[in-house]
């Protein structure tokens, strides 16, 4: 059996809202307000064109924006 990392790419996993925030270690709250405050979150993509249409992210975004935090905390 091939083992799961071997084939999954985080540019392909599409993740929702509360995962993202989840992986950032912050609240859902908090990741919108985030994504509208600082211009290297990510927006996310919609799932439709309908208005209600669910926003989803990039496992490789949110990981790529854990790294902008972290070496920001560390400046």
């Amino acid at each position: 059996m091939q083992d799961i990392n071997q084939w999954l790419d985080p540019k392909y996993v599409q993740i929702s809202r509360k995962e993202a925030a989840r992986i950032l270690g912050r609240s859902p709250t908090e990741f919108d307000r985030l994504r509208k405050m600082d211009p290297d979150c990510p927006t996310g993509f919609k799932t439709g064109t309908e208005r209600g249409a669910r926003v989803l992210f990039r496992l490789s975004e949110i990981y790529r924006y854990s790294e902008i935090l972290i070496e920001r905390a560390q400046a």
